[in-house]
């Protein structure tokens, strides 16, 4: 019994007084308020608008869609073992790209193909529809923010987990990326479910002191004990590399915790996770060693990445140490920072005998810890967003114990009404940023707004070019027009905005790139995103006079922050 068993009886007891009844409420709610605001640019006109189309986007849906269309073609296996070499072998031509494992796409390309034939797109300009895929990325959050929600209950009280579940849904960078056919959401629910199931398992086998081993703890160190923890681990494995971050995590956790006596459970789980990545991407099962090389050396021998950061340009290997740490400091609310260092400072008042939340802070820390050397980190928190469910355990952690103190000094109905209004304030970085969180800055960097005179990056991926962005465009820009655009970071870039965005079609626009370097062309229309560590200064600011301009971050009379503009006879 909890401590919160003793609320008050109402009709409303039962539901609430559950542990799971936060992840389970908040999760549905979380899945329906993401799958409503979804539509990029038109597909679903009936939606409201969400992010624009992200410049990767359209590789994780046509991905998807190959997955889908081999498995169809070639079965369970995935390849005709006559003619292996035409593995992935698609009547779409899309060519098989092995730069990230499969889970991730193969949701994607699921739900791709379920949510086209329940609801089909208007006017799909291709075989893909990219906001069909995110409804997959909004499953996958629902998911996360009730495996959160449900643990945090589970552990410290139905409190807990109510506001972990709201803390989760309540990050707008988590929020945003629930928007997108990315890996990200992927990576989020697997880790967390890998790390929570884990911490919740094992640590029923330790002592609160590391030091002491007790024969009942003894007789449950067995190797059947990994193998559950192991195939969460390889589903995470299946998701990106993020998903093997937590490997040394756990091993040191185990090992700290239960000494020799979690070696066997430890090399179970090791197996266990290792034959489902290896049975979960029958790519890997051509050439093992060989493909399995390849992946590992396509995370560190990639393209390199400008990121703009405290005002400077920096190459994504050469940003300051502090940068993980400062982003993932500004860029969740205030308020919930403050329950999250609650939790934290309980954990360490009883001295880490809770070895439970001591898997989920290293967990948390070392993609943190990671991305602070010579290791490229870029755009914002996508890297290490997998810290954010973790932190959010941590908040509800906080948060119980904060109810736990206004209960014994307030009334039920005093206290839930000062909870409530604590957390409302709590939405207005997600309401002020829609649809473009991806830009969002806590109240530490002076909100979106200020974030961009400190020196922040205010937008990333193209996500301000929105569906209404795109609805102004075509009040002011003339059908059959050329229009230039700016950054252009990958040669699909523009093609995949016409397919993706029925207006571009219709008005029959031609979309060009035009970069700083230009010098002979003077665009009559230019459309700029402000990823400002790819554009020229000049446009970095809003000295510039555009024909549209979209601001973010703006409340009430306070201005916004530009993150994308359409300018039209630009000279140089």
């Amino acid at each position: 019994m909890t401590a919160e068993s003793s609320t008050p009886h109402s009709r409303w007891g039962h539901l609430f007084g559950s542990n799971w009844s936060g992840g389970v409420v908040i999760g549905l709610l979380a899945g329906l308020i993401v799958i409503l605001t979804i539509d990029p640019g038109g597909s679903y006109p009936r939606l409201a608008e969400g992010p624009g189309i992200t410049i990767d986007e359209s590789f994780n849906v046509q991905q998807g869609i190959l997955l889908v269309e081999v498995f169809r073609q070639y079965g369970l296996f995935m390849f005709d073992p006559t003619n292996a070499q035409d593995i992935y072998g698609d009547p779409a031509k899309i060519p098989y790209l092995p730069d990230h494992p499969p889970l991730g796409r193969w949701i994607l390309g699921i739900t791709h193909h379920l949510w086209w034939n329940l609801f089909p797109p208007t006017d799909p300009g291709s075989i893909d529809v990219t906001a069909a895929a995110r409804v997959g990325s909004a499953c996958l959050f629902t998911l996360t923010v009730f495996l959160v929600g449900a643990t945090a209950g589970t552990w410290f009280g139905p409190s807990a987990g109510w506001i972990a579940a709201l803390a989760l849904l309540l990050m707008p960078r988590v929020f945003a990326h629930a928007h997108l056919a990315s890996l990200e959401s992927s990576v989020n629910l697997f880790v967390t479910l890998a790390v929570l199931c884990t911490a919740n398992s094992w640590s029923k086998y330790f002592h609160a002191n590391p030091k002491v081993i007790t024969e009942e703890n003894l007789r449950k160190w067995t190797w059947k004990s990994g193998l559950i923890p192991g195939l969460y681990l390889g589903l995470a494995m299946l998701t990106k590399i993020q998903g093997f971050l937590i490997i040394p995590c756990i091993i040191g956790w185990a090992l700290w915790y239960g000494r020799r006596r979690s070696i066997p459970s430890l090399l179970s789980w090791g197996i266990m996770a290792n034959l489902v990545f290896f049975l979960g991407w029958p790519w890997l099962w051509l050439d093992p060693l060989g493909n399995l090389s390849e992946f590992l050396g396509s995370a560190t021998e990639r393209v390199h990445l400008n990121v703009w950061y405290l005002g400077q340009v920096f190459r994504d290997t050469e940003v300051p140490w502090h940068y993980p740490w400062v982003i993932f400091l500004v860029t969740v609310p205030v308020g919930f920072h403050l329950l999250g260092g609650v939790g934290f400072i309980e954990f360490l008042r009883e001295r880490g005998s809770d070895a439970r939340l001591a898997l989920v802070l290293i967990c948390l820390t070392f993609p943190l810890l990671l991305f602070s050397t010579s290791t490229a980190v870029y755009d914002g928190s996508r890297l290490f967003l997998m810290a954010y469910p973790l932190w959010a355990v941590f908040i509800g952690r906080g948060g119980q114990l904060v109810w736990q103190w206004m209960r014994d000094r307030f009334s039920f109905q005093r206290t839930a009404i000062i909870a409530a209004l604590l957390l409302i304030l709590q939405t207005i970085g997600i309401i002020s940023t829609h649809p473009n969180q991806l830009s969002y800055y806590n109240l530490l960097a002076g909100g979106t707004a200020h974030a961009r005179y400190l020196g922040f990056e205010a937008t990333y991926w193209q996500d301000s070019l929105t569906r209404s962005f795109w609805k102004d465009c075509a009040e002011n820009i003339p059908d059959g027009a050329t229009i230039h655009v700016m950054p252009v970071l990958h040669q699909f870039q523009l093609d995949d905005l016409r397919k993706q965005i029925p207006i571009i079609r219709k008005k029959q626009w031609t979309l060009k790139p035009w970069s700083a370097d230009e010098t002979e062309t003077n665009p009559e229309y230019l459309i700029v995103f402000s990823r400002y560590s790819d554009i020229p200064a000049e446009f970095r600011d809003h000295s510039r006079e555009a024909v549209i301009s979209i601001d973010v971050g703006g409340l009430g009379f306070f201005k916004g922050t530009r993150i994308a503009a359409l300018y039209k006879g630009v000279r140089r």
